[in-house]
């Protein structure tokens, strides 16, 4: 089996033209300049369309040649190529097939790959773990978005003796009185049990008891019960590692951790995970799931009267976060 090819020494730039020869017990010759390997011996770079195959000697001769089926059947022929490797090359159909498969891979992982490792992860890690993270993100609000309460002191005592109630002394809560004109009527849990309680919130809950608000503290503690913030973050890390990379840049991924904790928003899973455990609440203090409602409604009035027909999520953050349905309404009024 004889095999025309273009021969470089390596020892200077200059081409010649040879005929390579694969004989029947294996050898490669190349008889005009005494070369006699093992086939075995001689490293054929794998077959990619048409291209021109590279043929490297151990003495560093290269040989390039175009001459691609010849060079199959000698690989064939001593085993040392399967033919489906050439066919899966050339089949345009395999390469699409290959690609979506890239990509179907690639968003699975990021994600139900992403929501089931934090999920697992956000199971078992320590609550104190992301004490630092969230102390770091309650510490830029402070810096940019929020300012002191404005709320009485009688006001604040109330809404702290409800508060007591509901976590039942556990110190792991604590909760954070704010005003913010940025962030409007707004509340939030942190994955460590901070939770922020924003004045306009309040101004709108009319209930003389203020369970309404309550109702909020309990909702936004049942997304640190199931820990949904860090999941979130967990998650948020994945992409964001994912992306790092994909582009090289992982730098960003610690300094962005307090504004994924910050932006991210829960499902509609979590979502109604921790209303109905905000209604189990209230039911095992004895208190009525009805202001709570009210309060949803009483929020999105005031929205649809502030934006005036245009999109109220940026000025009501909780309202955006937490989407108020009649259904969700009706929810918390069926006791």
């Amino acid at each position: 089996m004889t095999i025309n090819a273009k021969m470089y020494d390596g020892k200077s730039s200059k081409e010649h033209s040879v005929a390579i020869e694969i004989t029947q017990n294996g050898r490669f010759k190349i008889a005009s300049h005494g070369i006699d390997l093992a086939l075995e011996d001689v490293t054929i770079s794998s077959r990619l369309g048409d291209t021109p195959r590279l043929i490297h000697l151990p003495d560093g001769t290269r040989c390039k040649s175009e001459e691609n089926d010849t060079i199959d059947r000698a690989l064939s022929h001593f085993s040392l190529q399967s033919p489906l490797v050439h066919k899966l090359e050339r089949s345009w159909k395999f390469a699409l097939g290959a690609l979506a498969v890239i990509v179907i891979t690639i968003t699975l992982s990021l994600t139900v790959g992403a929501d089931f490792t934090a999920k697992m992860l956000a199971k078992n890690l320590p609550q104190n773990s992301l004490d630092s993270a969230s102390r770091n993100t309650l510490k830029m609000l402070d810096k940019h978005y929020l300012h002191k309460s404005n709320l009485s002191n009688e006001k604040k005592a109330k809404i702290l003796h409800l508060f007591q109630k509901l976590t039942d002394g556990e110190k792991r809560y604590k909760l954070h009185f704010r005003s913010s004109p940025a962030m409007g009527a707004n509340a939030f849990a942190l994955p460590n049990g901070d939770i922020v309680l924003i004045d306009s919130l309040v101004y709108l809950d009319k209930d003389p008891n203020l369970y309404g608000i309550l109702g909020v503290l309990a909702h936004e503690k049942g997304h640190v019960v199931y820990k949904h913030g860090l999941q979130g973050l967990i998650k948020g890390a994945i992409v964001a590692t994912v992306i790092g990379y994909a582009t090289g840049d992982l730098s960003f991924i610690t300094t962005a951790l307090p504004t994924m904790l910050l932006t991210s928003k829960y499902s509609r899973e979590f979502e109604t995970q921790a209303d109905s455990y905000a209604k189990m609440q209230l039911h095992k203090m004895g208190i009525s799931t009805k202001p709570l409602a009210n309060l949803f409604l009483n929020i999105e009035n005031f929205a649809n009267k502030k934006s005036k027909g245009k999109s109220s999520e940026n000025r009501f953050p909780w309202l955006a976060s937490h989407p108020i349905t009649s259904k969700r309404v009706a929810y918390f009024n069926n006791e």
